[in-house]
């Protein structure tokens, strides 16, 4: 039987409880990160006409429904009215030849044809996600695994990995569209290590295990491999796409590597979204789960780790059962279910599971718990 606590009570506890508790473990540098950008959009238009400013209006808010839902068929499935009324916020930068950035008012004089601004548009957070679960669509939060991209290229005699220190259009485009879709993305050092577990012939295979094996050193998340090729008419782009147990693959071509880029990173934040977005229930009657978690030194990790969880878009609504000696008891309430929930955590290093969790038997009263210590 637990008790709800007050967060008053549960502080003085904790501050009183506190113990220091080392926890070694073996994580990857590159794990889940928190993707800030989701709701802003930035378009270059001519002038600062109202007419020009709600047609952006208009594709920056499909944009943002794409990233937010993770699948671009979202807009055959909801009509979301007036896009202004989305807009919390938005202003104009001069763009300049020199291509250095100025803030200007809205209420700037004229500017000569040749003059270009950027719009920068900020889109409200809450009626966008309220848009979505009121129409019965999926919300990809803002905790997001990074996604490891393993590309290589075949360019005449030439062929090469693309590593986390070059310099590539290949690589800029490859990050456009990522960020595009709000899919954070990481590049491989691909030094001897990487080289002696995922030579080049294994990455232009896409062979599954050792893509895997390499890239839990980089990301707990997807790995993405791309093998582009410059046939001497088009691009020919062959992606692959390892997330969780399953493996999709897709072939393109065209005249512009960007726009096969662009493609192959599309249909695979399509497929990651499936992966990690979390559908609102309805008429939940279940108790809520409880989340044992140990090593909880101190007020400030009590703080951080409970903004954490309601941070993910499984999470409702948090409470404190218990609190004994460097160990708290959440009482969660879901917005999807528990497998939603431990696959978001799963991504990220900071809890770490300390036991399987146990299912919930024949008593319907009976809550499922799952056991985790927090990553110092």
């Amino acid at each position: 039987m637990y008790t709800i606590l007050s967060a008053t009570h549960t502080l003085r506890i904790i501050a009183a409880a506190s113990l220091l508790v080392l926890l070694v473990s073996i994580v990857p540098d590159a794990s889940a990160v928190v993707v800030n950008n989701l709701y802003n959009v930035e378009y270059p238009v001519p002038d600062q006409n109202r007419t020009v400013r709600s047609a952006v209006f208009i594709k920056g808010l499909e944009e943002v429904l794409i990233r937010v839902s993770g699948s671009r068929s979202i807009l055959q499935n909801i009509t979301p009215g007036n896009a202004s009324s989305y807009v919390q916020q938005f202003s104009y930068i001069e763009d300049t030849e020199d291509e250095k950035t100025a803030a200007v008012s809205q209420s700037t004089a004229s500017k000569s044809a040749s003059d270009w601004y950027i719009l920068k548009i900020q889109y409200n957070a809450g009626k966008i996600i309220s848009l979505l679960r009121e129409n019965g669509q999926p919300v990809w939060g803002e905790h997001r695994s990074e996604a490891v991209v393993w590309l290589a290229v075949r360019d005449g005699n030439n062929r090469y990995m693309l590593k986390h220190s070059d310099a590539s259009l290949l690589k800029d485009s490859v990050e456009l569209s990522a960020d595009r879709r709000g899919l954070p993305v990481v590049w491989p050092i691909y030094g001897r290590k990487d080289r002696q577990q995922l030579p080049f012939a294994d990455v232009w295979a896409a062979f599954g295990e050792p893509v895997k094996v390499a890239s839990k050193r980089y990301t707990n998340g997807p790995a993405i491999v791309g093998r582009l090729s410059w046939t001497g008419s088009e691009w020919k782009g062959d992606w692959s796409l390892f997330v969780e147990n399953s493996a999709y693959s897709w072939s393109l071509s065209g005249s512009d590597y960007n726009s096969v880029i662009a493609e192959g990173i599309d249909l695979s934040a399509d497929k990651i979204g499936k992966h990690y977005v979390v559908m609102e229930r309805t008429g939940i009657t279940e108790p809520g789960l409880l989340v044992e978690i140990n090593n909880v030194d101190s007020v400030q990790t009590y703080r951080k780790i409970q903004t954490f969880l309601e941070g993910l878009t499984a999470v409702r609504q948090t409470r404190v059962a218990t609190v004994d000696k460097g160990q708290v008891v959440f009482l969660i309430d879901l917005r999807g279910d528990v497998d939603d929930f431990v696959r978001l955590v799963s991504t990220d290093k900071t809890l770490e599971p300390v036991a399987d969790p146990i299912q919930p038997g024949g008593d319907a009263a009976l809550q499922t718990i799952l056991r985790y210590s927090y990553r110092n």
